[in-house]
């Protein structure tokens, strides 16, 4: 088991255990869904660090491949006027071999480690989405029962009260409206008319401004 699927069975057995002692559900599911996210966050960084190291791994690889091909080429060189310089120069080849395999078997460790940590993280992302869906959803049906059981309430408590709040609203109202009904009707042909001789005012001092540009 994964050490993500380990953290999810943990946190859900500790959710449900948790909730059916304390009365305040959402804080702590709210709480536990904090930690999966704190979790998630290392691991992506874990996860940034062991890719950092491929790519190292994966250069190193390339250097030593091309120091390999160089050794060989060189001992062929050299065996043309010194044999024992050939012989060391092949040495020095088989050392990058053996360093190439070394590598290689370090990056195999790390790409298998890389794939099932991202493996994990998406999968923890996932449930972490289907979490974060759920106390949403919760929360809805939650709110909209409070809602009801506080509209029953007032229902049943003062509803003369409440007409009586109505009818004062009322009058508010319709006293605003009264004063919008005497506020003057502006004339749209009119604001029309004057926009469009104020631009054509601002045109002519434009025009006016640039002829005196050109006589200066």
């Amino acid at each position: 088991m994964s050490i993500f699927k380990r953290l999810s069975t943990t946190l859900v057995s500790h959710v449900d255990q948790v909730v059916g002692e304390i009365e305040n559900h959402d804080a702590v599911i709210q709480a536990t869904l904090d930690e999966m996210r704190k979790k998630i966050a290392q691991a992506k960084v874990n996860l940034a660090q062991v890719q950092r190291e491929e790519t190292k791994l994966k250069q190193q690889i390339e250097t030593q491949e091309n120091d390999q091909q160089r050794w060989r080429e060189r001992a062929v060189i050299s065996a043309k006027t010194d044999e024992a310089k050939a012989l060391i120069c092949l040495q020095r080849s088989q050392q990058c071999d053996k360093e190439i395999v070394r590598l290689k078997h370090s990056l195999d460790t790390y790409q298998q480690t890389s794939q099932q940590l991202a493996q994990d993280i998406t999968q923890s992302e996932t449930q972490l989405a289907e979490m974060n869906q759920k106390q949403t959803l919760m929360r809805a049906r939650q709110s909209s029962s409070a809602a009801l059981n506080t509209t029953n309430q007032a229902m049943h408590e003062d509803n003369r009260q409440l007409e009586k709040s109505f009818d004062r609203w009322e009058v508010k109202v319709c006293q605003a409206e009264m004063r919008n009904d005497n506020a003057p009707i502006i004339d749209p042909i009119e604001q029309e008319f004057a926009t469009r001789e104020q631009q054509d005012e601002l045109r002519q001092q434009l025009a006016d401004l640039l002829a005196e540009e050109k006589k200066s």
